[in-house]
């Protein structure tokens, strides 16, 4: 969202055969405009040496949702809370590393605060929504790995229109259906 408000193309790219969050990403879909969400092979075909590639939530180049996909970006930025592991993105223009906050949502949410858009444009309240989520499904919702940030992120969220029932909801399956997910 905020990478559309500064005008420049901007696409979410998610293998959904291997993504756990496939209720967020149709929650998503149904509010965001075609084309946000691509397959990692779609990405590839249309990726050019001027592109960036940012990385959220994961730093370890094994676990990456597309190997092909980073080794051909020429620049990359990496923004994620974990602790730092043996095989981690060296490449980086920007590695954005933060482990002592509670979710790479959190992260992300702190740097689009900084962000200066034109008139009286803000960030949809989908995409609030979805950071919103983040941070609520890795602090289990506000229970684990929470501090003052945790807080003040999810309150500029809430000032953007983020809706707490709507992100409870999007948790709210069955065990069967998460176990289903999961296998």
């Amino acid at each position: 969202g905020a990478l559309k408000l500064m005008g420049k193309e901007a696409h979410i790219v998610v293998d959904r055969t291997k993504n756990l969050a496939v209720n967020l990403i149709e929650a998503v879909e149904t509010q965001a405009e075609q084309g946000l969400f691509v397959t990692p092979a779609a990405a590839l075909q249309n990726v050019s040496d001027n592109d960036l590639l940012i990385i959220v939530d994961i730093h370890n180049k094994d676990f990456i949702e597309s190997r092909e996909l980073y080794e051909k970006c020429k620049q990359v930025i990496i923004i994620d809370h974990h602790r730092k592991t043996v095989n981690y993105i060296d490449n980086a223009v920007i590695f954005y590393h933060e482990p002592y906050a509670s979710s790479a949502s959190e992260m992300v949410t702190e740097l689009i605060q900084y962000f200066r858009f034109s008139g009286d444009e803000k960030i949809p309240s989908y995409c609030a929504e979805a950071l919103l989520s983040g941070i609520m499904l890795d602090t289990k919702s506000f229970v684990m790995r929470t501090g003052a940030r945790t807080f003040e992120a999810a309150a500029f969220l809430k000032k953007l229109g983020a809706d707490t029932v709507a992100v409870k909801l999007l948790f709210s399956s069955s065990f069967d259906s998460y176990k289903h997910k999961s296998e």
